[in-house]
């Protein structure tokens, strides 16, 4: 079924709004200093990378390719984007572009399939409840790309077009390794839906097999590019220690964490209005909840971070799918929507405030950045620098940045740190003060202050890992 041509324009507006607010409130994050190298700085090196026609690399995540850690070609978008301008901020652009794409897909198929008003709750919930704003200020990331994907997906699924499934299918096979497992289920989806005949089933197994493929192909690629043969995050499913590759990640929770666990499963309801658990379509979300729930990395239960966002597309399609359902309940049913998207946006409220953004700067930049600036000026464009998290994103443009971490083996000619107290990713309080206290040790090392902001040059290129903080008893 096509969309009429006003709940396609109805969409397309919702999708301009979404990408001005996701603009918004991705550059007052940048501009408040608050960007980090993982994940921006790595995915700015990859673009670097792609736009010069090289694999995807990261001096930020290591000596190996990106594709030994992820499968993720799609990500020669951010390569694209790159070359047009050379900045980080450009791939926070071109996220914000993707979330909004999601949101115009879904909006126009809402107001399509049940009215404008439902199109006006579609919009709002997707531009201020908790999945893509969460995923908005979560720096940058490959599965913003499959947004997108997903929502055209979902509405090929409901509206039986089964070419731009498998285009779809096609395409998402190449943003992310595990979402080969959904383009699977969509196979099943397609099957389930329709009137079970052997031809139907044939083109449910075509996306399946598509799937297939491209797991296959994803595992592979990184089993190649990886020294270890295979993905180290697999040791969040197999109870290992996480690996090399993943010891810059979140060490493994073993115990169960139930209360935990549960939260994506939480949050997939609230994002489906609870009325979609009655639509075949959410099953393409079991892939994801099933591996999120599962693992031993405890960022994967949160909702904080951007594991919610190909949910979020699947879940508003399984409402719209589901509604007819409920019409000898209805006064139910509208209290179920109300209550999940009042959940969904306070949520995404007590987020964004409790991440310290200000959308209003969005136009101002942090007294600190500039004083970055000014400390840098004396350093050599190109030169290597170990910079802190919360500084490389900042530097990328103009040198060669890794992180300033403990243990790290890369040698580098500078190093950037901040003097405070604030906890950071691989650069805790004590270490980095233990780093300034060992600089009266080495004359020969130069130091230059501005504020709490310290640069220092090393007499040549050498390791300038920080030294891990003795255990508390």
């Amino acid at each position: 079924m096509n969309l009429p041509r006003r709940p396609r324009a109805f969409g397309a507006a919702a999708g301009v709004v979404a990408f001005v607010w996701f603009t918004v409130l991705a550059l007052a994050r940048w501009n408040e200093g608050r960007a980090t190298s993982y994940d921006l700085g790595i995915f700015s090196q990859s673009a670097q990378a792609w736009s010069r026609g090289h694999l995807p690399r990261s001096f930020i995540r290591g000596d190996h390719t990106l594709l030994a850690d992820h499968f993720s070609p799609a990500t020669a978008v951010f390569g694209a984007a790159w070359r047009v301008w050379p900045d980080p901020r450009v791939l926070l652009l071109t996220q914000a572009l993707c979330l909004a794409v999601g949101v115009a897909v879904m909006v126009g198929t809402t107001a399509a399939r049940l009215g404008p008003r439902a199109g006006v709750l579609v919009a709002l919930v997707g531009c201020a409840g908790k999945p893509l704003v969460a995923g908005d200020l979560f720096d940058v990331h490959e599965v913003a790309l499959g947004v997108p994907v997903v929502a055209v997906l979902c509405r090929a699924l409901l509206d039986r077009r089964w070419r731009t499934a498998v285009i779809a299918g096609l395409a998402l096979v190449l943003v992310k390794e595990d979402l080969g497992l959904t383009v699977g289920m969509a196979g099943i989806v397609w099957w389930w839906r329709s009137d079970r005949s052997g031809r139907e089933m044939r083109k449910g197994l075509v996306l399946c097999v598509i799937g297939a493929l491209g797991l296959l192909t994803a595992m592979l690629v990184i089993g190649h590019f990886n020294p270890s043969g295979h993905t180290s995050y697999l040791d969040y499913f197999t109870g290992g220690s996480g690996g090399d590759l993943a010891a810059h990640s979140e060490p493994p929770v073993h115990q169960l964490a139930l209360d935990r666990r549960v939260v994506p499963l939480f949050m997939l309801t609230v994002s489906t209005f609870v009325i979609g658990w009655r639509s075949s379509i959410l099953w393409l979300a079991l892939p994801t909840l099933a591996w999120r729930m599962v693992s031993s990395n405890a960022s994967y239960w949160s909702s904080d971070n951007h594991y919610d966002l190909v949910l979020w597309p699947i879940a508003v399609a399984a409402a719209v799918d589901a509604w007819p359902r409920w019409r000898e309940r209805r006064p139910l049913a509208y209290g179920l929507v109300a209550v999940s998207a009042v959940i969904s946006v306070v949520a995404s409220i007590g987020f964004v405030a409790d991440r310290g953004v200000n959308p209003a700067h969005a136009l101002t930049r942090a007294e600190r950045l500039d004083r970055l600036d000014e400390l840098m000026r004396s350093v050599p464009a190109g030169d290597r620098v170990a910079a802190q998290n919360s500084l490389g994103p900042y530097l990328i443009p103009r040198y060669d940045v890794t992180m300033l971490g403990v243990d790290r083996p890369e040698r580098v000619r500078w190093a950037v740190l901040v003097d405070d107290d604030r906890r950071e990713f691989q650069a805790q309080p004590c270490e980095r003060s233990t780093y300034l206290e060992d600089l009266a040790q080495h004359p020969d090392w130069l130091v230059r202050r501005q504020g709490d902001l310290v640069l220092v040059r090393l007499p040549t290129e050498q390791p300038s890992g920080l030294r891990a903080c003795a255990p508390q008893r």
